[in-house]
């Protein structure tokens, strides 16, 4: 940023209502003409500092906050003056992180779902707190300029804020009834890639494979460093206490890395902070049934905990506090507070009969028909429900049976009828595990195995071009990892080890199911890519739209006439996606033909705002001016269970045809905004469509 006409000007993160960190040399920054001499006067202690920008118009100072306390006032007088009032002296923390830091109370539902909150706060004097949000951007490259607001806390202000952040921040009040400044720099499904510096990335062994493996390459705000660049880099000078985190879910994908990456994020910041031991708090990710991977999340609960080696810093075990069907379970209290213990511990010193971390695997010892499993962190466990749950357990075939499972003091002793020589143990790893086990104070031991068996959940992607004069597609397989051995099969079956491998483009002219899988050092990744191809009288069609797709979802000319049905698992990314507008096509055969069926596909996944059409009707032409309505579909309207479904495709068929037919149209209703038992009422639906298969 440069100054405009000599003035002085200030980063927006130094503005009325700010927090300072206290009892510690703070930094004030900002730019001004080249070599103007500039004033600084702190009200806190009536004293003035000169200084002068350097040869770029940047200019920085630090001078001791002192204690707590304030209102106070600070100037800044150069060719203008600045004043920024109502700053405060207190803690500040920067509270970072995707969707689970993002979401405010009034994401969550509102007050009415934190009744004894809202009293709490009516009758708390909340003007020591206040509360700022960086704006999103996500560049690439480093920039010093954000946007970002303070805020003193009031019932509004807290409503549309972080509920995580600010149910920390409260018991950092309540605890030393001093000023409390929040930071809140988070965006919702965004991966740890993102928030680190781009020469971690690049220098440090393994992780530059992020770097050929954007999260989701549709989407700047996954970019990686793009978020450190516009959300991070800018608030590096701002003296803080610590940083708490939340995130994980959109790199369970890769928990191979994400140990690596995770500390490398964690050793990033404390550089960039100039503060070597930075306390960093973060919170595990919770159970939630992604209808995927089963133990996706587990290995990634597992990759988190390596952060653990590194000092001051925390973890907060959610395993009780989740919701299976909610990725944002409401609880932000009870992590809040979590959050809070570890931060009295450790960066405050504070000594307390309670512990701040929960237990976590020590060793384990196989004793003939069962293991006994350590755990540190306690002197004493014990299990909540009938029984415990969540162990499993496996011999020398690595296959893993549910058991049984007994507490002895801060041990648990593991068993299985069904496997009499057991080898490993297993506890809270699949992704709908729940806690079963605490120690003396609440706190959920974390999940934990005793095995090192590798995971791989790297993806192949299968992307194919058609042809339409010789009606055949073109098929590329592509894995970020350089390192893989791509192998695949077209005859529907799952690549192993004695498959194909993959070398160059292949060519497919006739109706198959091509499937592809990573393998790195002979390990199977748990992923596997799949594509069904069909040949039909429409292969290579020209389609004419009505209605342009929207977002990231507008495919190509002939993506509702190549032959491939887009994945049921691609969360959209291989449909033509409608957001809020009707769905209308034509398809132009080229010549009248002979169509004996005509099959339309609609993608269903309501909990991301997927819906089926209202109604869809099919027509056709012979000279594509006068259209005659074969058939009309009224598919069901999904209901609030629907939430909980997985992902699912509708198809609407007729066979209500002309014996010849040229044109064929499709219109479809979007269902206009979601319900009000939707998760976020009254929202614009999505209608996804894809492959008009015409059928001879």
């Amino acid at each position: 940023m440069n100054s405009v006409l000599g003035e002085v000007r200030l980063p927006a993160v130094l503005s009325d209502h700010m927090v300072l960190q206290q009892f510690t040399q703070i930094n004030l920054w900002g730019w001004a003409d080249p070599g103007e001499s500039i004033t600084v006067y702190t009200s806190w202690n009536g004293k003035s500092y000169s200084l002068r920008a350097d040869k770029e118009g940047r200019w920085n100072i630090r001078l001791f906050s002192g204690g707590p306390g304030g209102p106070y006032t600070i100037r800044f007088s150069g060719n203008n003056m600045l004043e920024i009032n109502d700053v405060m002296v207190g803690e500040v923390w920067v509270c970072s992180g995707q969707s689970n830091m993002e979401f405010t109370f009034q994401n969550l539902g509102g007050w009415k779902y934190f009744p004894d909150l809202k009293k709490r706060i009516d009758t708390s004097r909340l003007n020591k707190i206040r509360l700022c949000t960086i704006g999103k951007q996500a560049l690439k490259q480093p920039s010093d300029s954000c946007l970002a607001r303070w805020l003193p806390a009031d019932s509004s202000s807290i409503l549309n804020f972080s509920a995580t952040a600010f149910c920390f921040g409260l018991e950092i009040n309540k605890k030393f009834n001093v000023p409390v400044g929040l930071i809140v720099s988070s965006w919702g499904g965004t991966p740890a890639e993102a928030w680190t510096p781009d020469e971690y990335l690049r220098y440090i062994p393994g992780l530059s494979f992020y770097l050929n493996h954007p999260n989701n390459p549709s989407w700047e705000a996954s970019a990686p460093s793009g978020l450190f660049n516009g959300m991070i880099y800018p608030l590096r000078h701002y003296t803080i206490k610590g940083v708490i985190w939340y995130q994980g879910e959109s790199n369970r994908y890769d928990p191979d890395l994400y140990g690596s990456l995770f500390k490398s994020m964690i050793l990033s910041w404390r550089r960039y902070w100039e503060k070597l031991d930075l306390p960093f708090y973060f919170v595990q990710i919770a159970p939630f049934n992604y209808g995927d991977y089963d133990e996706a999340s587990g290995y990634l609960r597992e990759a988190q905990e390596k952060a653990l080696e590194m000092e001051n810093t925390g973890m907060a075990v959610t395993l009780d506090i989740g919701n299976l069907n909610d990725i944002h379970p409401k609880n932000k209290q009870e992590v809040g507070y979590r959050l809070s213990l570890l931060a009295f511990a450790q960066a405050y010193n504070q000594a307390s009969l309670r512990s701040s971390t929960s237990p976590e695997l020590r060793f384990s010892r196989i004793e003939e028909d069962k293991i006994q499993v350590y755990l540190k962190n306690t002197d004493f466990l014990y299990g909540r429900g009938d029984k415990l749950s969540g162990f499993r357990i496996a011999g020398d075939d690595g296959i893993f049976k549910p058991a049984d499972a007994l507490i002895a003091g801060s041990s648990v002793i593991v068993s299985s009828k069904e496997v009499p020589s057991p080898k490993y143990v297993r506890y809270a790893f699949r992704n709908t595990d729940t806690a079963s086990v605490f120690d003396k104070w609440g706190l959920p031991a974390s999940s934990f195995r005793t095995d090192s068996f590798p995971v791989n959940y790297r993806e192949v992607r299968i992307s194919g071009k058609i042809n339409p004069v010789n009606k055949n597609l073109k098929v590329g397989l592509y894995c970020p990892d350089r390192s893989a051995v791509i192998r695949y099969t077209n005859d529907g079956s799952t690549p192993e080890m004695t498959s194909a491998v993959y070398h160059d483009s292949l060519i497919l002219d006739t109706s198959c199911r091509l499937s592809a899988k990573a393998f790195i050092n002979e390990i199977p990744s748990q992923a596997t890519d799949s594509i069904r191809f069909t040949v039909h009288e429409a292969l290579g069609c020209k389609v004419v739209l009505k209605n342009k797709p929207s977002g990231s979802y507008r495919g190509n000319d002939f993506t509702l006439t190549d032959g491939i049905l887009g994945n049921i698992g691609s969360q959209g990314r291989d449909w033509l996606g409608f957001q809020g507008d009707d769905f209308e096509a034509t398809v132009d055969l080229g010549v009248k033909k002979h169509i004996d069926q005509v099959k339309i596909n609609f993608l269903v996944n309501t909990a991301s705002w997927i819906f089926p059409p209202v109604l869809a009707s099919i027509y056709f032409s012979s000279d594509g001016i006068n259209f005659e309505k074969a058939d009309e579909f009224k598919p069901e309207f999904p209901g609030p269970s629907s939430l909980k479904s997985k992902p699912r495709i509708v198809s609407i068929s007729t066979k209500k045809l002309r014996p010849l037919t040229r044109y064929i149209k499709i219109i479809a209703k979007n269902q206009g905004l979601t319900p009000p038992w939707h998760y976020a009422p009254g929202q614009k639906c999505w209608l996804f469509v894809d492959e008009v298969e015409c059928i001879k």
